[in-house]
């Protein structure tokens, strides 16, 4: 998992920047879904601690097909 900088200026350390960037590491012809299924789960025990990190695993649960709270 990459750590959140927010010190970049280009906004790398932006939920949304960390995202796209797991996306195009990705090998090709992985089931992205169960991917960002795992990423939700090692998400999880931190996202109380940082808003960052809440929305970072919101968009992991979007991609793995659920917009609704995952544990």
């Amino acid at each position: 998992m990459l750590a959140i900088i927010n010190d970049d200026l280009a906004g790398a350390g932006r939920p949304e920047s960390i995202f796209i960037s797991w996306l195009l590491w990705q090998p090709r012809g992985v089931d992205l879904a169960s991917e960002a299924l795992k990423e939700v789960q090692k998400l999880a025990r931190y996202e109380k601690v940082d808003p960052d990190i809440a929305r970072l695993k919101a968009l992991f649960a979007s991609l793995a097909g659920s917009d609704r709270s995952m544990h």
